[in-house]
């Protein structure tokens, strides 16, 4: 056995202590990494994660139809580049179906976002060794274009001032009851404040909402916003300003008036600023007391336009985002210039403006009565054979009067009775006229 020294066993419990206090940071640290990675996990969207967690099984699935077992983040670019290619040609839904074009580059995105949450340093969106995926990925959207789908189906419908009208005279909209008043305030919420996804109406709060008033005295209601899809708050992309609502003296249906109503038939608990905004109906009340002290369910939330509008017998495809689409293409439809459209309804870029631009069903109409208006107008001045005969002698007789002229016959029996240009009115044509020289006047075979 040896024998140790005072001094050596006093250096050996001091390496043992460091041992012991450095394994503990090392704990510590990999314990805050742990932390520190799961709280940005839960800081994501819930949405995007449920989107990619599925887009990615549907990838894996594939892969494993096709005897790949690997990891998708632990397959060589080159390797992955073909697998992506193959499946952007030729995956389809469980049933058999083919994806929308659209459907294959969020796939896309879902699947780059995955690798990039995992640590792989491979971009398929951009890297050059990707660049047959996504040239398959680009010949296969625009295979399924030429087949006819992508074409915006489910693309929602912005409600006609007739709908609105009738909505109201049902009193599916309006002050007369809890819930009629709740549909009221929600639209309202939407298109003045241009609130869209279902989360930012959850999760609004009852002090979001102010009422104020302006040096004149005017009452108005401003919502301060708090992260949205679109903007996170991480990189300072507020808006411009902040959305306001401005009452309309003497209309019932003010949208500063509907909202202090909501106030009123609201419990008192609920008045307080961290209370949710929506809260559900009383359905035994009979008397002020129209809604209860409980949030309004996510689902009966996510539903709202579209029961009302079912209910109502609305026509078209109206959902939630109907009442902001309803705004945006008021507001384009008006003239009001994009930029400003854009700071009210808190788009990032002016290019997202231009989707809804498209006519509203009103200016389709319109064009179309000017268009059947020009050729119903077009075909009322071809006239009669007998016209047309009538009207080539006045012209004959007209152009008598001016020197060397010479009338061709044999063009004029040659050509068609049912010419689409004949000649009303000629001698108007010429009237206060000088004309000087040789003239000749050629009419073209028809």
């Amino acid at each position: 056995m040896i024998k140790r020294t005072q001094r050596e066993l006093e250096m050996g419990e001091k390496t043992l202590e460091s041992l012991a206090r450095r394994i503990g940071e090392l704990d510590e640290l990999i314990e805050a990494e742990n932390s520190t990675e799961e709280f940005v996990r839960s800081m994501r969207n819930p949405n995007t994660v449920r989107k990619t967690t599925a887009d990615v099984n549907k990838i894996e699935q594939w892969l494993l139809s096709k005897n790949e077992s690997r990891d998708i983040c632990d397959i060589p670019p080159a390797e992955l580049n073909n697998y992506l290619a193959h499946f952007f040609m030729t995956a389809t839904k469980q049933n058999g179906e083919e994806y929308e074009p659209d459907t294959l580059k969020s796939i896309q995105c879902s699947i780059n976002r995955f690798l990039a949450e995992k640590g792989s340093t491979v971009n398929i969106v951009e890297d050059r060794e990707f660049k047959h995926s996504r040239d398959v990925l680009v010949s296969k959207r625009k295979m399924l274009r030429q087949q006819g789908r992508g074409n915006k189906e489910r693309r929602a419908d912005p409600f006609t001032q007739d709908e609105i009208e009738i909505l109201y005279s049902k009193n599916f909209l309006g002050g007369a009851n809890a819930k009629a008043l709740r549909n009221t305030v929600y639209l309202n919420n939407a298109m003045f404040f241009g609130m869209r996804s279902r989360t930012e109406h959850i999760n609004l709060k009852w002090g979001d909402v102010e009422l104020k008033e302006t040096s004149t005295g005017a009452k108005f209601l401003e919502l301060s916003e708090r992260a949205t899809k679109t903007r996170t708050g991480v990189t300072g992309d507020t808006r411009a300003f902040a959305p306001k609502m401005f009452e309309d003296k003497g209309n019932p249906r003010c949208p500063v008036q509907m909202y202090i109503m909501y106030k009123e038939k609201r419990p008192d608990t609920m008045l307080a600023e961290e209370s949710p905004f929506y809260i559900g109906i009383n359905k035994k009340s009979k008397g002020d007391a129209w809604y209860v002290s409980q949030p309004m369910g996510k689902n009966t939330l996510g539903n709202i336009v579209k029961a009302m509008c079912e209910e109502a017998g609305i026509q078209g495809r109206k959902v939630n985002h109907s009442a902001r689409k309803t705004a945006i293409t008021t507001l384009v439809h008006a003239g009001i210039p994009p930029t400003l459209v854009q700071q009210h309804s808190g788009h990032k870029s002016l290019a997202s403006i231009n989707n809804y631009s498209t006519a509203s069903l009103n200016q389709q109409k319109d064009m179309s009565d000017l268009l059947t208006s020009h050729f119903s107008k077009a075909s009322e001045t071809v006239g009669t054979p007998q016209e047309f005969s009538e009207n080539i002698d006045v012209l004959d007789t007209v152009l008598q009067d001016i020197g060397n002229y010479e009338f061709n016959n044999d063009i004029v029996n040659n050509m068609s009775a049912t010419a689409s240009v004949p000649f009303p009115q000629l001698k108007e044509l010429f009237t206060s006229a000088t004309i000087n020289g040789n003239v000749t006047i050629n009419f073209g075979k028809q």
